[in-house]
């Protein structure tokens, strides 16, 4: 996702907040917030999670993640976050891959953005959850629930395979670029001769959500619309000539920007 994504995620964070409290009249039930179910103060917490991409362009990732928590107040905590994201390129980018070899009229070309796929990553932040309500769900039944913003940051472990700078071409009219054994069939081959790269990287996390409270208050189920950015990077004027001969080529981009992986988080809490 590209820095577009930006102002989309915030804009979603401000309309959870402007609906939230527009509606405070109707789902916050004083003697809910006077008697809550469960109170998180002073309280240590543990949650588990699982993030599914919102949008795949390029690359797509399924993050895992745990996380403890420790709730200074009410409405305040600090929460450590890691886990790992289960990343692949889409069939987009195998798409252009595939395309892109047999092309005369590209021989000076730049490599494409957002391209990077987060792996390992930790994150440290803080919880405000301003608005603790009571629905009414049946007759006899409510829910307590809680809407709360996050935002932190951390490190993580990214790989970048690229889609355009072959190191090795071994059937440019189809475009192949791996050690297959069968030309129609890619699973067939055991090594892809595309630049790969690794680095760590600083990562920002930010997030909206909210979460019900189950009965007797120790357990909770989260959703939340998380973004994870990190800074790209990426060559610009790369000659495909040299690179595929082995000599080095192209420069970094001067102004690469951000990548924004959104997802939808389904997470799971246990308060002791």
């Amino acid at each position: 996702m590209t820095a577009r994504t930006l102002p989309r995620f915030v804009s979603l964070a401000l309309l959870l907040t402007a609906l939230s409290a527009s509606a405070q009249e109707q789902v916050l039930d004083p003697a809910a917030v006077r008697h809550r179910l469960f109170s998180p103060e002073e309280k240590l917490e543990v949650s588990f999670s699982v993030g599914l991409p919102l949008r795949e362009y390029l690359t797509a990732h399924y993050n895992l993640n745990a996380g403890v928590a420790y709730n200074l107040f009410n409405t305040f905590g600090l929460e450590a976050r890691a886990g790992y994201a289960l990343s692949r390129q889409t069939g987009l980018a195998r798409s252009i891959s595939e395309s892109f070899l047999n092309r005369d009229d590209k021989k000076i070309t730049d490599e494409l953005e957002d391209m990077w796929e987060m792996n390992l990553h930790g994150v440290v932040g803080a919880r405000w959850a301003p608005i603790y309500g009571k629905l009414s769900l049946l007759a006899d039944e409510t829910a307590h629930f809680q809407l709360y913003l996050w935002g932190g940051g951390g490190l993580a472990s990214l790989r970048r395979q690229s889609v355009i700078q072959c190191t090795r071409v071994t059937n440019r009219e189809l475009g192949i670029c791996d050690n297959r054994t069968d030309l129609e069939d890619r699973s067939t081959a055991t090594e892809n001769y595309w630049r790969t790269e690794t680095r760590v990287a600083p990562v920002a996390s930010g997030a909206a959500g909210f979460r019900f409270f189950l009965a007797g208050g120790h357990h909770a189920i989260r959703f939340e619309l998380r973004d994870w950015v990190f800074m790209d990077q990426y060559r610009v004027n790369v000659s495909r000539e040299d690179w595929e001969a082995g000599r080095e080529s192209g420069e970094p981009a001067p102004n690469p920007g951000l990548t924004h992986l959104v997802q939808f988080d389904l997470g799971y809490t246990f308060l002791f």
